[in-house]
């Protein structure tokens, strides 16, 4: 799946027979990743983020997300996997929560685990965070891969405010793998775990973590492609169910806003914000220090939090719904935590500062660069200022750098070559 061209790992790939040059993909795209030449899209790898805009917006299915095959699970001699508090919000109503879970289980592993087990351990060490990191404000929730890398690509000013503690997912991985190697007597690379996800994004942190000590997990699997296995052995299992535990309090973790809720407390005030668009808006004015007031704000890309990835497939607002009515119809199985505070204690759970990652230099001679950017706004003047995307770029701006950098010619601009509209305007 990766680009070995490229430095970053990307979960998304460009189908060209599908690709029409419909520039759909163009016009979503929040960090201008994407370009179309030749009729045919291409995705520059420094830019993307894997946040699943282009997904979503191909009527083509010429970019599509990619994820692990299950069958590497075959590689490992005991298998476990972790599933995202966002997953059983996917199935109807009359497939029950413990059917879902057990029916994961029977695809293969050794063992089953939810995102859902440790959210509440996560409330209580960002609390713990916030408090000891009174000179940061706003802190910055991490849990979204995807943010994490359109802090990096956009606004790395913001990098020393992100929340540097793992995600939850990591942090059970974290505890899995010392737990299981004692009681199985295995060693580290005899145990596979996996996780069930509801976006790109995090296929990619799996692949290339962001700030991470090691690669945690051995492979992410797509939330859409488990579920159709599943239902595949659900009707068995509904007619010969099991005892087996859940967490359902903790599912609404996949829910915007409900992270913001637990963290709120007396003396710290949040925010949450879901949507690419909403996210650099707010971002925006953190940069500019409009939101010192907030102690804590969760950022999350897609559409009502992680119901809203590109990997499910249930539409969000029904999946939260069904996540809502299982969290108050259920209880939690007891969770006993003194193992995960240990490792907490020993900063196992702490991540590496981030770095920025550049995303475009106009040249390393700083008086070449400054002629560069002269010759843009030349171009800009020339261009009429539409942001079609008619030409591939996203607007007329990318595009005068496109020109600039010789990734492009004014020809591409097809405003021009039919004439300038705003001149036929002038004539009536």
């Amino acid at each position: 799946m990766n680009n070995k061209d490229s430095k970053y790992f990307h979960a998304i790939q460009i189908l060209e027979d599908n690709c029409t040059g419909c520039t759909a993909c163009v016009r979503v795209c929040p960090t201008e990743a994407i370009r179309v030449r030749n009729r045919k899209a291409y995705i520059d790898p420094n830019r993307c983020v894997d946040c699943g805009n282009c997904v979503d917006a191909c009527e083509f299915h010429a970019i599509i997300p990619s994820s692990d095959p299950l069958d590497i699970i075959e590689d490992y001699k005991y298998r476990v996997v972790i599933i995202s508090s966002s997953f059983f919000g996917q199935f109807t109503e009359d497939v029950s929560y413990a059917a879902a879970k057990q029916a994961v289980l029977q695809l293969g592993f050794d063992e089953v685990a939810e995102e859902a087990m440790v959210t509440d351990f996560m409330v209580s060490i960002i609390r713990e965070y916030i408090r000891k990191n009174r000179d940061k404000r706003p802190i910055l929730g991490s849990n979204c891969p995807a943010v994490v890398r359109l802090i990096q690509v956009q606004y790395p000013s913001l990098l020393p405010n992100l929340l540097h503690q793992e995600a939850p997912m990591s942090i059970l991985t974290r505890y899995l793998r010392d737990k299981i190697a004692k009681e199985q007597k295995l060693q580290d690379e005899d145990i596979g775990i996996f996780l069930i996800v509801p976006c790109v994004a995090h296929v990619t942190a799996v692949h290339q973590p962001e700030g991470a000590y090691k690669h945690l997990q051995d492979g992410a699997f797509s939330a859409g492609m488990i579920y159709g296995r599943v239902r595949e052995i659900l009707k068995d299992i509904q007619n010969h169910p099991v005892d087996i535990e859940t967490y359902p309090e903790g599912l609404t973790w996949a829910l915007s806003g409900v992270q913001a809720e637990l963290v709120d407390t007396g003396d710290i005030r949040t925010l949450s914000v879901n949507g690419v668009e909403n996210v650099m808006d707010i971002l925006s004015r953190v940069e500019d220090h409009y939101l010192d007031q907030y102690d804590y704000i969760v950022l999350r890309s897609c559409t009502n939090g992680c119901v809203g990835g590109c990997l499910n497939v249930e539409n969000p607002f029904v999946a939260m719904s069904r996540i809502k009515k299982m969290s108050k119809e259920g209880k939690n199985k007891e969770i006993h935590v003194e193992e995960l505070e240990k490792l907490h204690a020993e900063g196992e759970f702490s991540v590496l500062p981030l770095t920025a990652r550049p995303i475009m230099e106009l040249d390393k001679d700083i008086k070449k660069a400054i002629q560069k950017m002269k010759k843009i706004n030349e171009f800009l003047t020339m261009l009429p200022g539409l942001n079609c995307s008619a030409c591939g770029s996203p607007t007329c701006y990318a595009l005068a750098e496109d020109i600039v950098l010789g990734k492009a010619t004014l020809d591409d601009c097809v405003v021009l070559k039919r004439g300038n509209p705003r001149d036929d305007e002038d004539e009536y």
